[in-house]
């Protein structure tokens, strides 16, 4: 489990910010970094669960409403998608038919 260029981001942090010096060499380390990598998102997913949490708290109807507009927006926007393809099938349909009926 390397991290590539990972590996220098840490180095990097530590030097910024004095705050390891002596434990640089614990940087270079792979699983040490793979570790604070890991770390850093598991601390990313429990701040986002905590604000949809507190949004849910404070917005659920809001966002019932918004979700039903997305939804339904969404859903007619696929609807025109293939009702356009479908006209541009039915148009190539017609031109192959009237260059098909032409006679040598």
């Amino acid at each position: 489990m390397g991290c590539g260029s990972h590996d220098e981001k840490c180095r990097k942090v530590c030097h910024e910010e004095d705050v390891c010096e002596e434990h640089e060499h614990e940087h270079k380390d792979d699983f040490t970094c793979w570790l604070f990598e890991v770390a850093d998102e598991a601390w990313t997913e429990v701040l986002k669960e905590k604000i949809k949490a507190h949004i849910l708290a404070t917005q659920k109807d809001r966002m019932e409403e918004l979700a039903k507009i997305v939804a339904e927006g969404n859903g007619a926007r696929w609807r025109n998608k293939w009702e356009k393809k479908q006209g541009c099938f039915d148009f190539k349909e017609k031109i192959c038919k009237f260059f098909a009926s032409f006679k040598k």
